[in-house]
């Protein structure tokens, strides 16, 4: 994992935050119609203000697996007692890639590419885990 090369792509894309993160939920809806459904009961506003804080607290503590961990199992969990399956991960990361090369522009690269698309699986990996966790205790 390129640490250096993930928060400098992040801070390149702080400043249009707010419209990488649009872009993200408009890419998810259109191309995955089925996932609306969960988003019935949701203040969009706030939802997309907590992506936007996953997202920072993901950067800010990529060398800190243990911080993580604490964090994305529990969202995990939480994840899948709204519905959210295994293949809903895929789609996302779909989606948020896309949604950050658009946004990035001619600054995306391959590279950035690669590196955002590993974290985003190591993210959605420990997630699943504390969705299958969840499932085990109940």
């Amino acid at each position: 994992m390129n640490v250096n090369l993930l928060r400098a792509s992040f801070d390149a894309l702080r400043p249009n935050i707010q419209p990488l993160v649009d872009r993200f939920y408009s890419l998810l809806f259109e191309r995955y119609p089925q996932v609306r459904p969960m988003f019935a009961r949701t203040n969009m506003a706030t939802q997309k203000q907590m992506l936007i804080s996953a997202l920072t607290l993901l950067v800010a503590n990529l060398e800190k697996p243990e911080v993580l961990q604490g964090v994305l199992q529990p969202m995990g969990a939480k994840h899948a007692g709204f519905g959210v399956r295994d293949e809903h991960y895929d789609a996302v990361g779909l989606c948020l890639l896309d949604a950050m090369a658009d946004t990035a522009g001619p600054l995306w690269t391959d590279d950035l590419t690669r590196e955002w698309s590993a974290t985003y699986g190591a993210v959605a990996g420990i997630m699943k885990e504390g969705a299958a966790k969840a499932a085990a205790v109940a």
